[in-house]
C-alpha cells in the first residue's frame, strides 16, 4: 500500500481542478478534446492519402463543434482529394451558412473548385454573385475575365475588365487578359502587338507565354508553342488549362503518346475534369486505341454528363467505328451544350453534305468561318456551297482568293471563282440622261 501512496500523489494535482470544475464546465472540456483529437486524427489521415477517412473525421468534428465552420472546410478538402467534387462544394456551402462573414471567401474557393473540374460556367455564375455583391478583387476581375473569355463571352469579358484598365491602364496583368480577349475575336494583330510589348518587358511573365503559345498554335507554328510552353515551371504549369493547351501541342507535333501520357498524369490528378479526360479519351483514338478511348468517355461523362467536348469524342469514337447516324447525334448533342465547339462543328459538317442535307452544312461551315477557326479547306468547301446556291457570292470570291493565294494553278479554285463571279448580281444598266432645260 505504501508503494502506491507516492504515484497517488503524482496524480492528485492532476484530479484537483477537475474536481474543483462544474460539470458544464468539465464537459465543454471535453468536447474541445475531442474536437481537437478528430480534427488531427482527420489531418493525419488526409497526409496519408486518404481522403475518405479523414472526411468522416471532419464530420464527427462538426458534429462536435456544429458552430465552427472549420471542419467543414476541411471536409471539403477532403471530399476534392476523393475525387467527389460535389460532396466538395456542398460541404462549402454549409460552412458558409455558419459563418456569413466567410461567405466571399467560400465561394471563391467553389469557384476555383469549378474552374479545376472545368465546370466554367458554374464558375463564371460563382464569381458574378461574387459581383454583385461588391466583393471581387482585382484577381477575381481577372480570373472573371479569362473565364467569360474562354467560354465566348467576349464583350461580357471587356466590360468586366473595364474597371481595372480604366483605374490603372498599364496593369500588366490586366493587359495579359485584354490581349486574350482581342485574341479570341480574332484581332490577331492587336493581340500580337500587346503580347509582344508585354514579353519585351517582362520576359518571365507566364501568363503571356501561354497566350502566345495559343497564338502560334492557332496559326500552324505548334514548334513555337512548345518553345513558349517550356518557359512555364512550377505549380503553372500543372494547372488542367496549361496542360490542356501543352497537349494540344503536343498532338499537332504528332507526339501523341508523350500527350497522352501528359494527359494521364493530370487526369489522376484531376480526376472530375472531364475536359482533360475527353481530350485523353481523343488522344487515345488517335493512338488507334478504340476501348481506351471509349473508357476515358465514359469516365468523363459520369463525371459531368453533359461535357461537351466528352460527348464530341464519343462521337468520333462511333465515327471510327463506322456508326455515322450515332456519331452525328453526339456531335448535335455536343453542338448543343456548346454552339461554338470548333472540333464539333469540323465533323458535324462533312456527315451533313455526306447526308445531303446542303443547308445545315452550310450553316455550320459559316459558324467556323465566322469564329475564324475554319481551315483552308473548310473555306473552300463553304465557296464551293455559295457558288452553288448562287448566294453571297461576295463572301465566296472573298474566301477562294484566299485559297488561290496558297495555289493559285489549282483548277478546282479556279472553277470555283468562275461559278461566284456568275452568281454575282448583274448591274443595271443606266440609260441615256436626259438634260432638261428650264421653261
Amino acid at each position: 500500500m505504501q508503494s502506491k501512496l507516492p504515484r497517488l500523489l503524482c496524480v492528485l494535482p492532476l484530479l484537483l481542478p477537475l474536481a474543483c470544475k462544474d460539470p458544464d464546465t468539465l464537459s465543454v472540456q471535453t468536447r474541445e478534446q475531442k474536437f481537437q483529437a478528430r480534427m488531427s486524427e482527420g489531418q493525419a489521415l488526409l497526409d496519408s492519402g486518404e481522403p475518405e477517412q479523414a472526411a468522416r473525421a471532419f464530420e464527427v468534428a462538426s458534429g462536435l463543434m456544429p458552430d465552427n465552420p472549420e471542419p467543414l472546410l476541411m471536409v471539403a478538402e477532403a471530399r476534392r482529394r476523393e475525387g467527389n467534387p460535389g460532396a466538395s462544394i456542398l460541404a462549402l456551402k454549409r460552412a458558409m451558412t455558419l459563418n456569413p462573414a466567410q461567405a466571399p471567401e467560400i465561394k471563391r474557393k467553389i469557384a476555383e473548385r469549378h474552374e479545376q473540374d472545368g465546370r466554367l460556367r458554374d464558375a463564371i455564375a460563382t464569381l458574378l454573385e461574387l459581383r454583385d455583391a461588391d466583393e471581387l478583387g482585382d484577381l477575381d476581375v481577372l480570373k472573371l475575365a479569362h473565364l467569360q473569355t474562354e467560354v465566348g463571352q467576349h464583350q461580357a469579358a471587356f466590360q468586366t475588365l473595364e474597371r481595372i484598365l480604366r483605374e490603372r491602364p498599364d496593369d500588366v496583368d490586366a493587359k495579359v487578359v485584354e490581349a486574350e480577349i482581342l485574341l479570341a475575336k480574332g484581332d490577331e494583330l492587336l493581340a500580337g502587338k500587346l503580347m509582344d510589348r508585354l514579353l519585351e518587358e517582362q520576359p518571365g511573365l507566364s501568363a503571356a507565354r501561354v497566350l502566345r503559345a495559343k497564338f502560334f498554335l492557332r496559326n500552324g507554328y505548334a514548334e513555337y508553342a512548345e518553345q513558349d510552353l517550356a518557359a512555364v515551371q512550377g505549380e503553372e504549369a500543372t494547372k488542367p488549362e496549361f496542360v490542356s493547351l501543352k497537349a494540344r501541342v503536343l498532338s499537332k507535333l504528332e507526339r501523341h503518346a508523350d500527350a497522352e501520357a501528359l494527359l494521364a498524369a493530370t487526369v489522376a490528378k484531376y480526376p472530375q475534369n472531364a475536359d482533360l479526360i475527353a481530350r485523353l479519351a481523343e488522344t487515345r483514338l488517335t493512338l488507334g486505341n478504340k476501348a481506351g478511348a471509349l473508357a476515358a468517355v465514359e469516365q468523363a461523362l459520369k463525371a459531368q454528363p453533359d461535357s461537351a467536348r466528352a460527348l464530341y469524342v464519343r462521337g468520333r469514337v462511333h465515327e471510327a467505328q463506322g456508326d455515322t447516324k450515332r456519331a452525328k447525334e453526339d456531335y448535335g448533342f455536343a453542338l448543343q451544350e456548346n454552339p461554338g465547339l470548333v472540333p464539333a462543328l469540323s465533323r458535324m459538317w462533312r456527315l451533313q453534305q455526306q447526308a445531303g442535307e446542303r443547308e445545315e452544312a452550310l450553316a455550320s461551315l459559316e459558324r467556323l468561318v465566322g469564329a475564324g477557326e475554319a481551315s483552308l479547306e473548310e473555306k473552300v468547301a463553304l465557296a464551293s456551297l455559295y457558288a452553288e446556291t448562287r448566294r453571297r457570292p461576295e463572301q465566296g470570291l472573298k474566301l477562294i482568293a484566299e485559297a488561290l493565294k496558297q495555289d493559285a494553278g489549282n483548277p478546282e479554285y479556279l472553277d470555283i471563282q468562275k461559278a461566284l463571279k456568275k452568281a454575282l448580281p448583274k448591274k443595271k444598266k443606266s440609260g441615256p440622261i436626259i438634260m432638261r432645260g428650264r421653261r
